[in-house]
């Protein structure tokens, strides 16, 4: 489990059914929308849903959470479903619970430690700046959508795209698909997004 925790922080897409979307020639203007947004996101709460899709299961296996953010460096990613895993980040202090105990050993805090300030970039938009990734820019009547591709090794090793879908209007983040592969998958939807609400500290530190 806590390898999809792992993959799923590496890039914080929705696949929108029969929408057919065209690619952005010239991307200065998405671009600078999603970065404004970003920038003047102090924090940032949602409901999450997870589907997760391989080719070891013969029904996709679901979940439900919660994500908070506060900027610059703080984020909750709750689990609420089917069980309860969180990891917190505070600045450069992270930890990771699982059915309400704990995690501590050594491989755990790695992975976790490895997914912040990847996190950080997804949420503050400085993935925009490609050198994690290439970007591919589509829009259609209602989103835009963006896709991913790791430049290095290291990030090709976990992940070969991430879709990120972007409602226009409110460039609300509404799907996250995490492709390992063909046949590995992990599709995150978001609902219920609020932007710049006060969120306590503790949430942050305190499981």
């Amino acid at each position: 489990m806590i390898r999809y925790l792992f993959i799923a922080f590496l890039f914080l897409s929705l696949t929108v059914k029969n929408e057919s979307y065209v690619k952005i020639k010239d991307t200065t203007e998405v671009k600078k929308k999603i970065k404004d947004k970003s920038t003047s996101t102090n924090t940032l709460s949602a409901n999450f849903s997870e589907k997760k899709l391989s080719s070891m299961y013969n029904t996709p296996k679901t979940g439900k959470g919660i994500l908070l953010f506060k900027k610059k460096d703080k984020i909750r990613w709750e689990h609420t479903e089917p069980i309860s895993q969180i990891i917190l980040i505070d600045g450069d202090k992270v930890k990771y619970q699982e059915d309400k105990k704990e995690v501590k050993n050594t491989t755990s805090t790695k992975i976790v430690k490895k997914i912040q300030s990847l996190m950080v970039n997804l949420i503050s938009g400085d993935f925009l700046n490609e050198k994690e990734f290439k970007i591919e820019y589509y829009t259609n009547q209602v989103n835009y959508k963006l896709i991913l591709k790791p430049t290095s090794s290291r990030l090709s090793k976990y992940i070969q795209s991430v879709e990120l879908i972007f409602e226009m209007n409110s460039l609300a983040l509404k799907e996250m698909t995490l492709s390992e592969s063909e046949t590995e998958k992990v599709i995150y939807s978001f609902s219920d997004v609020k932007f710049n609400k006060t969120i306590e500290d503790s949430k942050f530190s305190k499981f």
